[in-house]
């Protein structure tokens, strides 16, 4: 089965580095490739969700050969979600969507918007959210190309409609029992989108716990696909 990840706001292939090794033999675990970085750096910025998801449902092509699942984390729940309904409407609706690290996407704004904020601002904010490396916060040569790509995504979703379809699969929910920026209560709601069987896992840690529980995540995630094959197999 193909896993096709959508990393958090302004990160690369780097945000799901061990995945691979993780989910073997379960998942071959793919990584979009978001315009600004990794081997897209350079190509225009995209700012809207209709756009973005138009991008990654190319990158997603030969999903249709087989069985696949989508997983987004804080920005990329967004897409990845948006991505299934597409994906979906078009007859290819994946195995299982799992989402982490964001609140429900038909809840109302919590946060002031964070594309239009200054650039000390929004500094302040990725400080605060403790996953950009001190060093890369202090550069303002690395600033100067790591805001812009942030601007944009955050652009992407703080413009994305509230929608509250319902995900055409089994839905898969999990973030930190010390976000934030995500209160669990949040999180939770988007069991709102799923089925009965919609599970809602809270690690303990901050916003990026996908980091600091991946092996916990990565486990549970298997754990997933793997029944999901073999329900699919009976």
């Amino acid at each position: 089965m193909i896993l096709f990840c959508v990393p958090f706001a302004g990160g690369g292939t780097e945000a799901f580095a061990g995945w691979r090794e993780e989910l073997a033999p379960v998942a071959d675990v793919r990584v979009a490739e978001l315009p600004g970085r990794g081997t897209r750096m350079g190509r225009p910025l995209i700012e809207d969700m209709p756009t973005l998801v138009a991008d990654l449902e190319e990158q997603c092509e030969d999903l249709s050969q087989g069985p696949f699942a989508l997983l987004g984390y804080s920005f990329g729940s967004y897409v990845a979600y948006a991505l299934t309904l597409r994906l979906a409407d078009r007859g290819r609706t994946p195995r299982r969507l799992f989402v982490g690290g964001s609140r429900a996407p038909f809840l109302p704004p919590r946060d002031p918007a964070r594309h239009l904020m200054t650039d000390a601002r929004l500094i302040a904010e990725l400080r605060e959210m403790n996953g950009t490396a001190p060093e890369v916060l202090a550069s303002a040569e690395l600033m100067a190309m790591y805001l812009p790509i942030l601007r944009a995504d955050f652009k992407v979703v703080e413009t994305f409609p509230p929608t509250r379809e319902p995900v055409p699969c089994p839905l898969t929910v999990f973030g930190a029992s010390r976000d934030a920026f995500v209160p669990t209560g949040d999180l939770s709601a988007w069991s709102r989108l799923g089925d009965d069987g919609t599970e809602v896992r809270v690690y303990d840690g901050d916003h990026f716990v996908i980091r600091s529980e991946r092996s916990r995540i990565c486990r549970a995630v298997r754990a997933d696909l793997t029944l999901d094959a073999l329900n699919a197999a009976s």
